[in-house]
């Protein structure tokens, strides 16, 4: 009984006792590139480079995914018959919240549809 008790004892000081997830090490390159774990974890930070570094590299992603929004926009959507437009924004992840309204993430697109129900104008913003 007493060899039980202090089993129990003992592994509950385990259980109980603070866990140190990261080093004091990875802490110090989180802080120096201004990443998170979350974000060096998905691959959207890089710990190795320094946080200006990490901040170009994430402002021209942005531009490139924004680039990529516009040519869909010209190639598939504008120009094209509601129903065409619509079926290529669900295709590309957008959800329709809003009449004309087209949302995905951050990003927003907002249509103008003319009265042959051809989208005239598809404007993102984000």
């Amino acid at each position: 009984m007493f060899k039980k008790l202090i089993i129990s004892v003992v592994l509950s000081s385990f259980v109980a006792a603070p866990a140190f997830a990261i080093s004091a090490n990875y802490r110090a390159q989180l802080e120096r590139s201004g990443c998170t774990q979350v974000s060096e974890a998905d691959g959207t930070c890089n710990i190795h480079k320094t946080k200006a570094e990490n901040q170009k590299a994430a402002k021209a992603s942005t531009k490139g995914a924004q680039s990529e929004l516009e040519s869909f926009l010209r190639d598939s959507v504008r120009g094209q018959k509601t129903d065409a437009a619509y079926n290529a924004l669900e295709g590309y992840g957008f959800q329709n919240t809003q009449p004309l309204i087209w949302v995905k993430g951050k990003q927003k697109v907002t249509l103008k549809v003319n009265g042959a129900d051809v989208v005239t104008s598809a404007t993102s913003s984000h």
